[in-house]
C-alpha cells in the first residue's frame, strides 16, 4: 500500500492534467487551478523541508566546531537575517522592500557574480583539454570554436582582408549549424522527458519513491 497509494495518486494526477492541452470545459480548467494551486502549497513546503534538512545538516557541525564550521555559521546567519528582514518587510514588491532589496543587490548579486568569474577560469582549462586536436572531430571542434572567439572580439573584424569575411561565418555557423544542432539537441531532449514522464505516470520508474 506504501508503494501502490503513491503510484496510483501520481497516474490519475498525471493524466488528469496531460487533459488540460485536449478539454477546454470550465469546469475542468477550475479543477485544474485547484490542483495546481495544491502543487504550489507542496512546493512551499518542500522548501521549508530544505531549510529543516540544512539546519539539520549544517547545526550540528558548527557546534562540535567541524572543519570549516565558520562558512557553515555564516551561513546559517545569512539566511536567518535574510528572511527575518524579508519577513519583516511583509507583502510588498521586490523594489520596495529596502533592506531585502539591499541585501539581495549588494550581497548576493556580487557573490553570485564571484562564482561566475571564478567558474569561467574552470571552463577555460577544461575547454583547453577538450580542444586538444587528438582527431578530425576535435580539430574540427578546435577550429570552429577558435575562429568564432576571433569573430566576437572586436579585433576580430579589423583584420585585413579577412574580418568581413570572417564576420559573414560566424553568423553562417550560429544560424545554420549551431541552430540545427540545438534543435536535434531540444528534440531528443524533449523525447527523453516524454519517455521518462510516461515511465513515472505508468508506474515503471520508482526511483522518486525511494526504490530501485
Amino acid at each position: 500500500m506504501r508503494t501502490t497509494l503513491p503510484l496510483l495518486f501520481g497516474f490519475v494526477v498525471g493524466f488528469f492534467m496531460l487533459g488540460d492541452y485536449f478539454i477546454p470545459h470550465w469546469s475542468y480548467q477550475l479543477v485544474k487551478g485547484y490542483i495546481l494551486e495544491f502543487g504550489t502549497l507542496l512546493a512551499s513546503t518542500a522548501f521549508l523541508l530544505g531549510i529543516i534538512n540544512l539546519i539539520q545538516v549544517n547545526l550540528p557541525k558548527i557546534i562540535a566546531k567541524e572543519k570549516d564550521w565558520f562558512y557553515k555559521a555564516i551561513m546559517l546567519l545569512s539566511m536567518v537575517v535574510t528572511m527575518l528582514f524579508g519577513f519583516a518587510e511583509g507583502e510588498a514588491r521586490m523594489d520596495e522592500k529596502q533592506v531585502y532589496k539591499w541585501i539581495y543587490d549588494y550581497i548576493f548579486t556580487p557573490l553570485s557574480a564571484t562564482m561566475f568569474a571564478l567558474l569561467a577560469f574552470y571552463i577555460a582549462s577544461a575547454a583547453f583539454r577538450a580542444f586538444r586536436a587528438r582527431n578530425a572531430d576535435a580539430t574540427i571542434l578546435l577550429t570552429a570554436a577558435c575562429l568564432m572567439m576571433i569573430a566576437t572580439v572586436p579585433i576580430g573584424e579589423q583584420i585585413p582582408f579577412f574580418g568581413e569575411y570572417l564576420l559573414h561565418l560566424k553568423s553562417w555557423v550560429m544560424d545554420v549549424p549551431n541552430v540545427s544542432t540545438r534543435r536535434a539537441i531540444f528534440v531528443g531532449a524533449a523525447l527523453g522527458t516524454i519517455s521518462t514522464g510516461l515511465r513515472i505516470l505508468l508506474g515503471i520508474e520508482r526511483s522518486h519513491l525511494g526504490g530501485d
